[in-house]
Formats: structure tokens, C-alpha cells, sequence
């Protein structure tokens, strides 16, 4: 049956691309299609129907190992391919967002969780803030694609979105440990057993990227490395840090994020090099996780759904991360439109799900169903709505600034 899940995958992603372009100026992105289609495989193998949380526990280990490879491969190559030089408008943008928007976004939606569900308790609402308040750009490609959208607003969400998951990710694995140790599921102190990890991460991350770096540099000079190799680096590299970095007791994701970022300070050349590859690596493990997430996740939780969820996920989606960006845009050059535009494109997508599958492999699942129920139907909701919208609202926002230049003039 495995097999056939996994030709099943492959044949509707190999459909899908034949017909992409068809099917963006239909709004219908990749990562809707594929948790469609998972969902739809699901029903022949029964998976709806089992008791809640029991295809996600037992098919848990499934899931997760490509979910890891994902983050992996996606933290690295965000970090490594950005060129911070040349992007210096989107980086001013990008720092409000990440700087003050995300802090801010957090504690907003962990002090509403709070407020309408006091049960929950304060850490696993602070868990839960912190899985669904980190973006994914994959799920908005015809906002970055679209060049009539000011290059600053572009690539300022893109800039967000391809580092706050891995700035999320070191106070998201202490609160996990913590967490983990107060309900007696951990066997060291979750303090230093989070400083061990971090730490580790970004000395193994920065260390290793910054000698790949230079190895690089050093191939490329004296041409002894083929172009073909040249271009499946990043994903090499990304995977190579992980591996390492977890083998050394360190968290991986960490020193994946880390390694990408030394590795673009110290070699300009590998950055042109592993770009448009990389981004092709990372549009299918984009798919497969989406595929999963369909296939696995959704089918396991959709029972506990109840409005609370659908109310924190509406209010998330809608009020709470646009209000936050506004505030952290105040005083800043853009007009009205353009703050409302980047408020709403913060989709919830790749970065949650697997902060989702990583909190499971540390504390029983079975205890936070309330949790995973609402992180996975934000992320439901976010791959349809976002999806849906991202060309339309492009288009909407390149009209009215065109509307907008005459009057100026």
C-alpha cells in the first residue's frame, strides 16, 4: 500500500507541473492540489474514519522523517541564497517584521489563546502561538512572482518569511522541552538540555558552513568542480549539517538555519550557484509535506475541530498578524494598501506543520489534542484562503498604485 501512496504522489505532482501555469491563473497552488489529493487518497484507505489522533501517532515516524529533510533543506537555502546587499529596502521592511511584528505577533495570539480557551494552560498556548505565528511564502508564489508588486513589498515577504522560521525555532524548542519536563516526559533538565542543543547548533552550523564556504570558494577559483555539482550544493550542504549536527547531540534545524547564513557571508559565489536549484528541491519536498499533511495530518484531527478553533484561526489570520504588522509599519514609507497587503499575506504553512510533527516526537500527542486540532486547521484554512487570493490581491494592489501615481503627479 506504501508504494502505491507514493506513485500516487509522484503521478498527481508530475500532473500538476504539466499543468501549473494553467492552474495558477486558476488561484490553484501547488500545496492546495497536493493536500487535495492526499486527502482524496486517504478516503480509499480508511483513514478518515479511525478515532482522532491514531493515523497521526501510528504513521508519525512516516511523516516526519521527510518533514525534517524539508525544514532542513528549506532553513539552509533561505538563509544561504538571500543576498542581503542588494535587497536593502525589502531588508529594512523585513527587519521591522521579524524584529518587531513577530515578537509582537507571538505574544498577541498567545495572549488571545489565553483569553479564549483559559483551559489550554499558559506554556502550551505560548507552544501554540509559536507554531502558527512563522510564515511560508510557498503558499503566496504569485505575490513573488508577480513583478508589478513593489520589489520592496516582494521581497520583504519573502525575506520574512524565509528567516522567522528559524528565528521561531530556538525559543519554540526550549518551550517544547520545558514543556516536556513539567509533564515528566523528559529525563534531563529542560533548561540545559535546550542550551545544549541550541548552542551546539549554531557552533556546529556557523563552523561547518563557513569551511564549506571556503572550500567552495576555493573549488570554484581553481574550476575542479562540474556545474552540475556546483548546483545541487545547497541541498548537499543543508542535509550534511543536519545530519551532523543531530548525530553531535545538537538540534539540527538550528544549525541547518546557522550554516546557511555563514555559508552566504562566505561565499558569494556558491549563493548564483545552488539558487534556482534549490528552489526546485525545495518546491517538491514543499509538495510532499503538503501531500502528507493531507494524506496523514488533517484525516487524523478534522474530528476535533470545534468554532473556538475556528474563531482563533479566523481572528489569527484576519485581525491579529495584519493589526501587528501595521503597528510595526507605523511611521514607515508605505501607504495603507501596501501595509494591509503584507499584514495579510503571512500564510501559515510549512514551518508549522513541521514544528507540529517535532513537538510530537517529544511530548505523547494524545495530551494536546485541543493544540494540534487548531494549529492544523489554521494551516488548513491559510493554504486555501492564501492561495486563493495571492494573484487576485496582487493584481488589486498593482491597480491601485497605478490609480495612485497620477493623483501624486
Amino acid at each position: 500500500m506504501f508504494e502505491w501512496v507514493i506513485i500516487l504522489f509522484l503521478g498527481s505532482g508530475l500532473l500538476y507541473g504539466l499543468q501549473s501555469r494553467r492552474l495558477q491563473r486558476r488561484n490553484i497552488s501547488s500545496p492546495m492540489m497536493m493536500v487535495l489529493i492526499g486527502g482524496l487518497i486517504a478516503l480509499p484507505l480508511g483513514i478518515w474514519h479511525e478515532p482522532p489522533l491514531a493515523p497521526f501517532a501510528d504513521r508519525l515516524h512516516f511523516a516526519t522523517g521527510f518533514a525534517e529533510m524539508t525544514l532542513a533543506i528549506i532553513l539552509f537555502l533561505d538563509a544561504a541564497v538571500l543576498d542581503y546587499r542588494k535587497e536593502r529596502p525589502a531588508m529594512r521592511l523585513a527587519n521591522r517584521l521579524l524584529l518587531i511584528g513577530l515578537p509582537l505577533t507571538i505574544g498577541v495570539t498567545w495572549a488571545f489563546i489565553i483569553g479564549l480557551h483559559p483551559s489550554i494552560g499558559v506554556l502550551p498556548a505560548l507552544i501554540l502561538a509559536l507554531i502558527v505565528s512563522p510564515t511560508d511564502a510557498a503558499l503566496g508564489r504569485p505575490v513573488l512572482e508577480n513583478k508589478s508588486v513593489p520589489n520592496p513589498v516582494r521581497q520583504g515577504i519573502n525575506i520574512e518569511s524565509g528567516l522567522n522560521d528559524g528565528l521561531v525555532l530556538p525559543v519554540f524548542t526550549a518551550a517544547v522541552l520545558l514543556e516536556a519536563d513539567i509533564v515528566g516526559e523528559s529525563n534531563n533538565g529542560w533548561l540545559t538540555e535546550a542550551m545544549l542543543e541550541i548552542s551546539i547548533g549554531i557552533g556546529v552550523g556557523l563552523f561547518t558552513g563557513y569551511v564549506i564556504g571556503q572550500i567552495v570558494n576555493h573549488a570554484v577559483t581553481h574550476n575542479t568542480i562540474l556545474d552540475r555539482f556546483e548546483r545541487i550544493l545547497g541541498v548537499l550542504a543543508a542535509l550534511f549539517i543536519f545530519a551532523l549536527c543531530e548525530k553531535l547531540g545538537g538540534n539540527g534545524f538550528v544549525a541547518a538555519f546557522a550554516g546557511g547564513l555563514a555559508l552566504n557571508i562566505s561565499s558569494q559565489k556558491v549563493r548564483e550557484s545552488i539558487e534556482s536549484f534549490g528552489e526546485a528541491e525545495s518546491e517538491l519536498l514543499t509538495m510532499l509535506t503538503f501531500f502528507i499533511f493531507g494524506l496523514v495530518v488533517i484525516p487524523a484531527v478534522y474530528q476535533l475541530w470545534t468554532w473556538e478553533m475556528l474563531i482563533f484561526s479566523a481572528v489569527s489570520l484576519v485581525i491579529l498578524r495584519p493589526l501587528c504588522v501595521w503597528i510595526c509599519m507605523i511611521k514607515s514609507p508605505y501607504s495603507l494598501a501596501e501595509k494591509l497587503y503584507i499584514g495579510w499575506f503571512g500564510p501559515r504553512g510549512i514551518a508549522s506543520i513541521i514544528y507540529l510533527l517535532i513537538m510530537s516526537t517529544i511530548i505523547n500527542p494524545k495530551s494536546y489534542e485541543p493544540l494540534i486540532a487548531t494549529a492544523v486547521m489554521i494551516v488548513t484554512i491559510s493554504v486555501i484562503v492564501h492561495g486563493l487570493s495571492a494573484a487576485p490581491l496582487s493584481h488589486m494592489l498593482v491597480r491601485h498604485l497605478r490609480r495612485k501615481k497620477p493623483q501624486q503627479s
